[in-house]
Protein backbone atom coordinates (compact mmCIF):
# COMPACT_ATOMS: atom_id res chain seq x y z
CA UNK A 1 0.00 0.00 0.00
CA UNK A 2 1.35 3.37 -1.02
CA UNK A 3 1.44 6.01 1.69
CA UNK A 4 2.77 9.50 1.95
CA UNK A 5 3.69 11.52 4.97
CA UNK A 6 2.88 14.85 3.35
CA UNK A 7 -0.44 16.03 4.70
CA UNK A 8 -2.78 18.12 2.57
CA UNK A 9 -6.49 18.86 2.69
CA UNK A 10 -8.62 16.32 0.79
CA UNK A 11 -11.28 17.42 -1.69
CA UNK A 12 -14.22 14.98 -1.65
CA UNK A 13 -17.18 15.00 -4.03
CA UNK A 14 -19.18 11.81 -3.56
CA UNK A 15 -19.81 9.32 -0.78
CA UNK A 16 -17.10 10.95 1.38
CA UNK A 17 -18.97 14.27 1.62
CA UNK A 18 -20.42 15.18 5.02
CA UNK A 19 -23.55 13.17 5.72
CA UNK A 20 -22.82 10.48 3.13
CA UNK A 21 -22.07 6.81 3.83
CA UNK A 22 -18.29 6.75 3.54
CA UNK A 23 -17.99 10.02 5.45
CA UNK A 24 -19.35 8.21 8.51
CA UNK A 25 -17.00 5.24 7.90
CA UNK A 26 -13.78 7.20 7.35
CA UNK A 27 -13.90 10.95 8.02
CA UNK A 28 -16.41 11.56 10.80
CA UNK A 29 -14.56 12.61 13.94
CA UNK A 30 -11.20 13.00 12.15
CA UNK A 31 -11.55 16.48 10.63
CA UNK A 32 -10.69 19.81 12.17
CA UNK A 33 -12.48 21.76 9.41
CA UNK A 34 -14.82 20.98 6.49
CA UNK A 35 -15.34 23.63 3.82
CA UNK A 36 -17.50 23.82 0.66
CA UNK A 37 -15.36 23.91 -2.48
CA UNK A 38 -15.36 23.53 -6.28
CA UNK A 39 -12.93 21.65 -8.53
CA UNK A 40 -12.86 23.63 -11.77
CA UNK A 41 -12.30 22.14 -15.22
CA UNK A 42 -13.39 18.67 -14.12
CA UNK A 43 -16.69 16.89 -14.68
CA UNK A 44 -18.30 14.20 -12.57
CA UNK A 45 -19.68 10.97 -14.03
CA UNK A 46 -21.39 7.85 -12.79
CA UNK A 47 -24.36 6.59 -10.86
CA UNK A 48 -23.91 5.26 -7.34
CA UNK A 49 -20.12 5.63 -7.60
CA UNK A 50 -18.88 9.00 -8.87
CA UNK A 51 -15.75 9.60 -10.94
CA UNK A 52 -14.14 12.98 -11.69
CA UNK A 53 -12.44 13.47 -15.07
CA UNK A 54 -10.69 16.53 -16.52
CA UNK A 55 -13.10 18.52 -18.74
CA UNK A 56 -12.56 22.20 -19.50
CA UNK A 57 -15.36 24.52 -18.47
CA UNK A 58 -17.02 22.05 -16.09
CA UNK A 59 -17.00 21.87 -12.29
CA UNK A 60 -17.27 19.35 -9.49
CA UNK A 61 -19.06 20.38 -6.29
CA UNK A 62 -17.60 19.05 -3.06
CA UNK A 63 -15.95 19.78 0.24
CA UNK A 64 -12.41 20.20 1.47
CA UNK A 65 -11.69 18.06 4.51
CA UNK A 66 -8.88 19.20 6.79
CA UNK A 67 -7.87 16.11 8.75
CA UNK A 68 -6.46 16.22 12.28
CA UNK A 69 -2.67 15.75 11.86
CA UNK A 70 -2.56 13.04 14.54
CA UNK A 71 -5.13 11.01 12.60
CA UNK A 72 -3.75 11.75 9.12
CA UNK A 73 -1.75 8.52 8.47
CA UNK A 74 -4.68 6.25 9.35
CA UNK A 75 -7.22 8.36 7.46
CA UNK A 76 -5.02 8.43 4.35
CA UNK A 77 -4.58 4.64 4.45
CA UNK A 78 -8.36 4.17 4.73
CA UNK A 79 -9.02 6.67 1.91
CA UNK A 80 -6.47 4.99 -0.37
CA UNK A 81 -7.99 1.57 0.37
CA UNK A 82 -11.54 2.79 -0.30
CA UNK A 83 -10.51 4.47 -3.56
CA UNK A 84 -8.44 1.53 -4.81
CA UNK A 85 -5.28 3.64 -4.88
CA UNK A 86 -2.08 1.56 -4.74
CA UNK A 87 0.46 4.15 -5.80
CA UNK A 88 1.58 6.35 -8.66
CA UNK A 89 1.73 4.61 -12.02
CA UNK A 90 -0.26 1.58 -10.85
CA UNK A 91 -3.58 0.38 -12.24
CA UNK A 92 -5.73 2.27 -9.72
CA UNK A 93 -9.48 2.60 -9.52
CA UNK A 94 -8.85 6.25 -8.56
CA UNK A 95 -5.58 8.18 -8.82
CA UNK A 96 -4.73 10.47 -5.91
CA UNK A 97 -3.53 13.77 -7.36
CA UNK A 98 -2.83 17.26 -6.05
CA UNK A 99 -5.14 19.80 -7.65
CA UNK A 100 -6.13 23.41 -7.02
CA UNK A 101 -9.64 23.76 -5.60
CA UNK A 102 -11.65 26.92 -5.06
CA UNK A 103 -13.20 27.56 -1.66
CA UNK A 104 -16.56 29.30 -1.20
CA UNK A 105 -14.80 32.63 -0.45
CA UNK A 106 -13.00 32.46 -3.83
CA UNK A 107 -9.59 31.59 -2.42
CA UNK A 108 -7.70 28.64 -3.86
CA UNK A 109 -5.82 25.86 -2.10
CA UNK A 110 -3.96 22.72 -3.09
CA UNK A 111 -5.69 19.50 -2.05
CA UNK A 112 -5.59 15.79 -2.74
CA UNK A 113 -8.35 14.69 -5.12
CA UNK A 114 -9.18 11.14 -6.13
CA UNK A 115 -9.70 11.19 -9.90
CA UNK A 116 -10.93 8.37 -12.16
CA UNK A 117 -8.09 5.95 -12.91
CA UNK A 118 -7.38 4.78 -16.45
CA UNK A 119 -9.32 1.51 -16.09
CA UNK A 120 -12.25 3.17 -14.27
CA UNK A 121 -12.87 5.46 -17.23
CA UNK A 122 -14.43 2.50 -19.07
CA UNK A 123 -17.07 2.12 -16.34
CA UNK A 124 -19.20 5.12 -17.33
CA UNK A 125 -20.33 6.95 -20.45
CA UNK A 126 -20.49 10.63 -21.35
CA UNK A 127 -24.26 10.32 -20.92
CA UNK A 128 -23.72 9.71 -17.21
CA UNK A 129 -22.23 13.17 -16.62
CA UNK A 130 -23.88 14.97 -13.73
CA UNK A 131 -24.61 18.35 -15.40
CA UNK A 132 -24.36 20.63 -12.35
CA UNK A 133 -21.36 18.73 -10.93
CA UNK A 134 -23.11 17.87 -7.65
CA UNK A 135 -23.21 14.10 -7.05
CA UNK A 136 -25.03 14.31 -3.72
CA UNK A 137 -27.80 16.46 -5.18
CA UNK A 138 -28.13 14.17 -8.22
CA UNK A 139 -28.30 11.03 -6.06
CA UNK A 140 -31.08 12.51 -3.91
CA UNK A 141 -33.36 13.11 -6.91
Amino acid sequence: MFTTTEQRPVFVYGTLRAGQGNYFNILEGTTIQERPAILKDYAIFGRGVPFAVQRDGRKVVGEVMDVDPEQWPGVLRRLDRLEGYRGEGRNNMYDRKVRTVTLADGSEIEAYVYLAGETSRRWFTDGEEIPDGDFVKAESR
